[in-house]
């Protein structure tokens, strides 16, 4: 008689099929989170409002040119380049804290967390889909110093702005997991990215401090601000247009830091993660 019981065995292919298999399944729901968030972005008219104001910026640029009786090219980069960027750090500072905020809010992260991913790779996805949106802002607002800039120094602008909106999308995305709030959140991202940009400045008081027995308790908060706040002031810098092109390995430096940078925001995402309640 043959046993009602089936024995199955597992061989290396089968294995590695199966492994396969959970690897697509992974794959496929790291995904729909990139998309589902990119899709939430757009439904709070992220897009639009990027398209608007990189319209406004390249009105406003035309019209201070109009004003100018001498250099209207430089006068035209030196208004839209930092205007730009700014208009574009806060377009991407609002829409990462607001999603992530109203999704944990209206407890929609329990249902994303159903899916076979873990937290860490949950948290993954979310900055993925807050660098396409940063990278995009980041090409919409570099419109107007495209249009009259010249290359490479515009191609090395743009591709700066892109690596400092995501850095500050992934810090921000940090900030708004542990604080919990639109307003202190986005007044948060703000003062880093504010702190971030003047940094150098902050080091240059360091060093002088230490010329001076009163502040020179201030040296070690210095040096910890030096390893733990990146230097956005040598990103997406307004002199490469108007005085040359930096290097393409300035843009290397530049790069590793912006990978650096986001990879420590991450980790404190995914820290802070798995270790509160999902509320």
């Amino acid at each position: 008689m043959k046993s009602a019981g089936t024995i199955t065995m597992h061989t290396p292919s089968t294995n590695r099929v199966a492994g396969r298999c959970a690897w697509a399944a992974r794959r496929r729901a790291l995904q729909t989170i990139a998309r589902d968030t990119i899709l939430e972005a757009l439904r709070g008219r992220w897009l639009w409002l990027a398209a608007s104001a990189a319209l406004l910026v390249g009105a406003a640029a035309i019209f201070a040119r109009s004003l100018a009786l001498t250099e209207t090219h430089e006068v035209t980069l030196a208004f839209a380049a930092p205007i730009g960027r700014l208009v574009a750090v806060l377009i991407v500072v609002l829409t990462t804290v607001a999603s992530v905020v109203r999704e944990k809010s209206e407890g929609t992260l329990l249902l994303a967390l159903a899916a076979p991913v873990s937290r860490a790779s949950w948290i993954a996805a979310k900055a993925l889909g807050f660098a396409l949106i940063a990278t995009v802002t980041a090409v919409l607002l570099a419109a107007p110093v495209l249009a009259v800039a010249p290359m490479p120094a515009a191609a090395i602008w743009t591709a700066s702005l892109g690596l400092e909106l995501i850095v500050l999308a992934i810090v921000s995305l940090a900030i708004a997991r542990v604080l919990g709030q639109i307003a202190p959140a986005v007044s948060a991202a703000i003062a880093f990215y504010v702190l971030a940009r003047l940094l150098h400045i902050v080091l240059l008081l360091g060093e002088r401090a230490q010329s001076y027995s009163d502040l020179e308790s201030l040296t070690p908060f210095v040096r910890l601000l030096r390893l733990v706040v990146p230097r956005l002031d040598l990103f997406t810098r307004t002199d490469w247009l108007l005085d040359g092109a930096p290097s393409w390995s300035t843009l290397g430096g530049i790069a590793v830091q912006a990978l650096l940078y986001s990879s420590l925001a991450l980790v404190a995402a995914i820290i802070d993660l798995r270790r509160a309640p999902l509320t």
